[in-house]
């Protein structure tokens, strides 16, 4: 059975819109039931984000984890100078090697409009998957779709690439909510508009349902890593990435984690047990740790086997013994969890800004090839890049 190690809280921080985001941080730096009721407001109305860094002891195969919930109102008097004058409403084009950057958007939220440097264009929302392979080098942009939604809010996962796959040729997947009754659905949302020189491939999230409704699963990456994968998305390591809602206070779901691998569990809405089926020992081992909180951030060491509990917007970082991960809904309403799984790759690690290379050498041998004047590239700009970074990349 897995165990909980640490848990921590990272810092929010105000984004889109930057002033409703400082409303929430300013009640959460109150403490107490101000820090629940902000955190209500974040999920209700949008307004920050969160990025996680994640330490390669604990989490390597995984190198950062982000997320993002945000509104774009069109009677938000503060949005055109905001985007004008602080930050544009998404990432502008930027290099990136040497990994693979997954991005999710939540089922019911609005999603991201795609260009890059090999003149593929696409649009993409609402329970779908962008897996995309940097691998030797791309340039890329992703720009809220406002054009479609209001509401946004998903996550973004940097997961590494073995030393023999990171010079490979960029590729991207695009992965649908493979529930029958969301396909209609999915084909209107998921829309590659041009593929230009890209390789896109498409796939099917595995949505299944367990104890009668009580518990949705979406499993983005199935734990293996070749071309015949179950469901999910194909993977050049075994990794096993899953969304999971328990939609009824003390209903456990297991999921299957080989030992040795490193894990953990974010908690989006509601509360955790993890461990052994919730007790009354969850309940303490959780007073304890909230109980240290004196800023944003902290950590504690849970006391072996009892089931410890995991609260809204905390990371649990998990041991790497047992094959079993049990999850216990503590909260009324929807216990909404992203797990993340994967077998250590085991390689020198170096992440700098948007490149995650084995050494420095080769991160600055990636800046000086990828790192161009970017500020304002329009998409022909974009489309004549393409044919500079196709004659750098290698085909393996």
């Amino acid at each position: 059975m897995r165990t909980v190690l640490r848990i921590e809280r990272h810092t929010r921080l105000p984004v889109w819109p930057a002033w409703q985001g400082l409303v929430l941080t300013a009640l959460s730096q109150l403490g107490g039931p101000f820090r629940g009721a902000a955190d209500q407001l974040e999920y209700k109305y949008g307004g920050r984000v969160c990025p996680i860094p994640l330490s390669q002891s604990q989490s390597d195969p995984f190198v950062l984890l982000v997320h993002h919930r945000h509104a774009f109102r069109r009677f938000d008097f503060l949005r055109p100078l905001f985007s004008r004058l602080i930050l544009p409403e998404g990432f502008p084009a930027h290099p990136h090697r040497g990994f693979e950057t997954i991005t999710y958007v939540l089922p019911g939220r609005g999603g991201l409009l795609h260009r890059d440097s090999f003149g593929c264009k696409m649009r993409y929302g609402d329970g779908a998957v962008q897996w995309m392979t940097a691998g030797d080098g791309m340039l890329h942009e992703e720009m809220w779709d406002v054009e479609s939604a209001d509401e946004f809010e998903l996550y973004q996962l940097w997961l590494n690439l073995p030393a023999k796959h990171k010079r490979r040729r960029p590729n991207v997947q695009l992965l649908v909510d493979g529930a029958a009754d969301e396909a209609p659905r999915a084909i209107k949302t998921n829309v590659v508009e041009r593929a230009g020189a890209m390789n896109v491939e498409r796939g099917r999230i595995a949505h299944s349902t367990f104890k009668a409704g009580a518990v949705v699963e979406r499993l983005l990456a199935d734990g293996r890593a070749d071309a015949d994968s179950a469901c999910g998305a194909k993977t050049w390591s075994p990794v096993t990435i899953a969304h999971i809602e328990i939609r009824a206070k003390g209903v456990s779901h297991a999921l299957r984690i080989p030992t040795g691998w490193n894990a953990l569990v974010y908690v989006r809405r509601g509360a955790v047990d993890i461990g052994a089926q919730g007790d009354g020992a969850a309940t303490a081992a959780h007073a304890a740790t909230a109980a240290s909180f004196d800023s944003q951030r902290s950590a504690h060491e849970a006391d072996g086997g009892a089931a410890v509990r995991v609260g809204t917007y905390e990371t649990a970082y998990l041991s790497r013994s047992g094959e079993t991960l049990m999850l216990t809904s503590a909260a009324e309403g929807v216990c909404d969890v992203l797990v993340l799984a994967g077998e250590p790759i085991n390689e020198p690690l170096v992440s700098q800004g948007t490149m995650v290379m084995n050494s420095q050498a080769e991160v600055e041998e990636a800046v000086r090839m990828l790192a161009l004047p970017l500020a304002s590239l329009q998409e022909t700009q974009l489309l004549a890049g393409s044919l500079i970074l196709q004659c750098a990349v290698t085909d393996l």
